[in-house]
């Protein structure tokens, strides 16, 4: 059975929307969309204006999502040694609390009714833990904390490291600042789209019916028809923080979506070489030729990333 995929990322629907404008424009009187364009009173000329403005949205969402990529990027390079001395530090706490691990809630670390450290995802949360670990410290007199012999044999200056996570701090604020103007510029390009996205249902719902049984004609007009045994299936991909995972057997033509919280970087066929295209939180990424089999690499060492593709098989 012949099933029509349609595109989600804006690139691919941008250039649907040109390729069938183009078919039309070239078979002028004969087009057989003359009949659908004037019952829904699509303009394909305004369609075109409209993508090409939405494309100055997107080119903008885009250049602000590598912005805040690159402050998620600086923050965790100061945070993620400060947060490595945090959890050694932890541990070490524990230990001489034990039994009494509970006392670690004066030390402003979680702990859960199973004497388990439950250490929060967000980065704000796991700051406040830092801060409250140096408050209790410099609580105490002299070199009376009982964390003192730990830091002095492991080398840890908490000064340091709470200098280190102020300016992480900073870089958190310019990665939210960034992220709010691309998800403005994402907005303004979803308005423009909107109408254009509900037209080319329109005329691919036509077409389908139209060439009833000869599918494959759409792909005349820019469609992709999947005539494989078995539907293509949405299948959801969780890479654990600062590992890569491959997937294979993805449908042309469908579309990878990052369903989760941090950046992915993806690579095509086997192996995590060569280029990459990155796709931000939210982000989508057209699979076209060459995509068949893909390598994502989660760029965070702190949060786990998810997305969903369509797979044939």
């Amino acid at each position: 059975m012949a099933r029509l995929i349609f595109p989600e990322a804006f690139d691919q629907v941008r250039e649907l929307q040109r390729l069938i404008r183009v078919k039309h424009v070239a078979d002028a009187g004969a087009s057989v969309l003359i009949p659908i364009l004037t019952e829904k009173g699509i303009n394909l000329d305004t369609d075109l204006n409209n993508m090409t403005d939405a494309a100055a949205n997107d080119k903008a969402a885009k250049k602000f999502e590598r912005e805040s990529e690159n402050h998620v990027q600086s923050r965790n390079l100061k945070f993620d040694v400060v947060m490595g001395h945090t959890r050694k530090e932890v541990q070490f706490l524990k230990a001489f609390y034990k039994p009494n691990v509970s006392t670690l809630g004066d030390w402003g670390v979680p702990v859960d009714n199973g004497n388990r450290i439950k250490y929060p995802p967000q980065f704000t949360e796991r700051v406040k833990i830092v801060r409250a670990i140096k408050a209790k410290h410099d609580s105490y007199a002299g070199a009376t904390s009982p964390l003192a012999p730990f830091l002095t044999e492991q080398s840890i200056n908490l000064n340091t490291d709470a200098d280190n996570t102020t300016i992480a701090e900073q870089k958190e604020v310019l990665h939210l600042d960034t992220d709010r103007d691309a998800e403005e510029q994402t907005q303004f390009r979803i308005g423009l789209t909107e109408v254009v996205i509900t037209n080319l249902h329109f005329i691919a719902d036509y077409l389908m019916k139209l060439y009833k049984g000869k599918e494959k004609k759409l792909g005349e007009w820019g469609f992709m028809i999947d005539d494989s045994p078995r539907a293509p299936k949405l299948q959801k991909v969780t890479v654990l923080p600062a590992e890569t995972k491959t997937t294979t057997g993805i449908t042309l033509g469908g579309t990878l979506t990052n369903t989760g919280t941090v950046s992915i970087k993806v690579y095509k066929g086997k192996t995590a070489t060569g280029e990459f295209v990155t796709v931000a939180p939210n982000g989508k990424l057209g699979m076209i030729k060459g995509f068949s089999v893909i390598t994502v690499v989660n760029t965070s060492t702190l949060d786990k990333a998810t997305f969903t593709v369509l797979v044939s098989r």
